[in-house]
């Protein structure tokens, strides 16, 4: 059956229409709600998806139409998701250097010895480690005691690791001082002085939106991430964000930070690892003041965790005299 002008034209406005509801929900204002939460955080895979089927139907007469709609949604989506990932360029900064290695264990199934190799590798400053608590905390520290590494973990002795955020801080740190907090749902850890002098580090995990309820808490925990970012000094933030750049809320939570991966690095997928990193969605961050140097982000994968691992070298800005 041959469609006519106008069937043709009506099928490239839906499936056009359809495309953009996937590729572009925050235009369409419905990206705070599921489904579209998880879509847009999926943004350049769509798009990608979308140009490679607009290539196709375009090579046709009939569906050139539906071809040329798919173009130009997957256009728009690819201008968003440049926008969204613009790429960083600060001077080279005369403040401390502080290397952060953030690494979401899964509910503490991840292989201590590995992570503790990966430490012993990249000597950072601090670790944080979403979906640990004290007993993921006590198997990995004697692996990496003789290093000169302590840690705490936001909650009590019991609690089961996914509740929790362990910090380490390595000897470079210096005397730091470190708190649990209970502002997000999963309890985090603060930490100051020490490298940081008056500036913050917040070790987090933030709410996984998976269903209405838990969306509403993740926008609310990520709206607590944004207070925070708005203090002077700005703090540094890392941990397990369940968010990319491409989702509003964490872009509306920067405040004075920046994403610690720029341009194509934040295109790299720490989550999940079982996809290649260039198929996967990033959600795992560094946030850093946003006069920082960022020296170097590099992502690792960590044996026994659906997550991979990301450390970031800085070189922080002096905060001004208070």
């Amino acid at each position: 059956m041959v469609l006519s002008r106008a069937a043709r034209g009506v099928a490239a406005a839906v499936l056009g229409g359809a495309a953009a509801v996937v590729v572009l929900p925050d235009a369409l204002r419905l990206d705070g709600r599921l489904p579209w939460i998880a879509t847009v955080a999926w943004r350049p895979q769509a798009v990608v998806g979308a140009a490679l089927a607009a290539s196709a139907l375009g090579a046709w007469r009939p569906t050139r139409g539906a071809g040329v709609a798919l173009g130009a949604v997957a256009a728009a989506g690819a201008a968003a998701v440049a926008h969204r990932t613009p790429v960083r360029r600060a001077a080279a900064g005369a403040g401390e250097l502080v290397t952060v290695l953030s690494a979401n264990v899964f509910t503490g199934r991840a292989d201590t010895g590995l992570l503790a190799a990966l430490i012993e590798r990249e000597e950072p400053d601090f670790v944080v480690l979403p979906e640990a608590g004290c007993d993921f905390r006590d198997k990995l520290l004697p692996l990496v005691a003789h290093l000169g590494y302590r840690g705490w973990a936001a909650t009590p002795p019991g609690v089961p690791d996914i509740m929790g955020v362990v910090l380490l801080a390595g000897p470079r740190a210096g005397r730091v001082q470190v708190q649990p907090g209970a502002d997000l749902r999963y309890r985090h850890v603060r930490a100051t002085g020490g490298v940081l002098g008056r500036r913050t580090l917040f070790a987090v995990h933030t709410t996984a939106p998976r269903n209405p309820r838990l969306a509403s808490r993740w926008r609310r925990d990520l709206g607590v991430v944004g207070r925070w970012t708005r203090a002077t000094p700005a703090p540094i933030v890392a941990g397990d964000f369940n968010a990319t750049l491409d989702n509003a809320p964490l872009r509306a939570a920067l405040g004075g930070c920046v994403p610690a991966a720029g341009g194509c690095r934040a295109l790299v997928g720490t989550y999940p690892a079982g996809l290649p990193r260039w198929f996967g969605i990033r959600i795992d961050h560094v946030l850093v003041p946003a006069d920082t140097t960022v020296v170097e982000v590099c992502v690792h994968d960590v044996g026994g965790s659906d997550h991979r691992a990301v450390v970031a070298r800085l070189v922080l800005p002096e905060p001004s005299p208070s």
